[in-house]
């Protein structure tokens, strides 16, 4: 998969990723997605997400639902393609709700390696930019609810961030920009006392960096 390049975790893609599958009755696997899947009966859509999300007790805006669609390689935002669901709940190692319920912790921790993180914040850019068809980078309003999904806790600076985007930028994010973010946020110290003016930063994060500079001073 084309987003899994540029050391952004090709060894932890969810194909390259076991899953510990075990006896897998591929009956009920079928029947687990067919009680939710659309009338065209090839994918879950947005409402038989809900109904999905329902069932397993997660609310769709948790980070194990972006797992989970990381794991099983979905390659559109809200939804599940027969052959995404099954395939990968194979990988995943489950065949029916009960198992999958079971398996949740597993999958939030998942999201606690470092490697692992990495793949996943890029496989988030792809998913989210899904449903922006024919848009090479992700519009703002998409990458900051993703960008609050994936680096709370990550990111010390994630309002400033979010505040300085609002305030200052109003564009859309590019693929590139997105990836370095992460690299930014996780070895730039809070007080951007460390901060190398001469690094190869995007713009975008330079101009951050001058503009919140006071602001984080002065706190």
């Amino acid at each position: 998969d084309a987003f899994y390049d540029g050391g952004y975790g090709v060894a932890s893609s969810p194909r390259a990723t076991g899953g510990g599958a075990g006896a897998i009755d591929r009956a009920r696997l079928a029947s687990f997605f067919d009680a939710y899947k659309d009338a065209s009966g090839e994918k879950i859509d947005v409402y038989g997400m809900q109904r999905f999300c329902d069932d397993l007790e997660v609310d769709p805006s948790d980070m194990v639902m972006l797992v989970l669609a990381w794991r099983l390689d979905a390659s559109a935002m809200a939804e599940f393609q027969r052959d995404e669901f099954q395939e990968g709940m194979v990988r995943i190692g489950v065949d029916s709700l009960d198992a999958l319920k079971r398996r949740l912790p597993s999958l939030r921790e998942e999201a606690s390696d470092a490697a692992s993180f990495r793949s996943l914040y890029a496989y988030a850019f792809e998913y989210a930019r899904s449903s922006e068809p024919g848009q090479k980078s992700l519009a703002l309003e998409t990458a900051i609810e993703m960008w609050r999904l994936v680096l709370a806790g990550r990111f010390e600076l994630i309002d400033l961030w979010v505040e300085f985007l609002s305030k200052e930028h109003r564009h859309a994010i590019p693929r590139d920009t997105w990836l370095l973010l992460l690299d930014f946020a996780t070895s730039v110290k809070g007080d951007l006392s460390d901060f190398d003016e001469d690094g190869a930063w995007p713009v975008l994060i330079d101009d951050f960096v001058t503009w919140a500079k006071p602001k984080v001073a002065s706190e």
